[in-house]
């Protein structure tokens, strides 16, 4: 994934030592009118591979729709919460504005800098 195609628009939120995280978001259509959509904490490496940290989206899932897919956890651990209280994609990218220094810092303690293994 690279960046500048993927996103609408995105931002930083902030800096952990050497590590930079952002917001991204893409919609479809658009963010004025999204139908589905999806809001990502994520960092880039220097080769400028994204790495998705958590992400709030409403891909139809047998659960339901709206979730976070928490890739912060640990192997083997459950990454898709649907007891979530968020009605769209706003409430999606404040959630992860809220929370993106705990997520960031469980990513980084459980994975350092690459990739949540499956």
């Amino acid at each position: 994934m690279t960046r500048n195609s993927e996103f609408e628009y995105l931002y930083e939120v902030g800096r952990i030592r050497s590590t930079v995280f952002q917001i991204g978001t893409r919609a479809d259509p658009s963010v004025n009118k999204p139908e589905s959509f999806a809001v990502i904490l994520f960092f880039e490496l220097s080769d400028g591979t994204v790495v998705e940290v958590a992400k709030v989206d409403n891909a139809e899932h047998d659960e339901g729709t709206i979730h976070v897919d928490r890739y912060y956890r640990d192997v083997g651990a459950d990454i898709k919460d649907f007891n979530v209280d968020i009605d769209g994609l706003w409430e999606g990218e404040a959630y992860l504005e809220q929370h993106w220094q705990q997520f960031a810092q469980t990513h980084l303690d459980n994975h350092g800098r690459a990739t949540r293994d499956s």
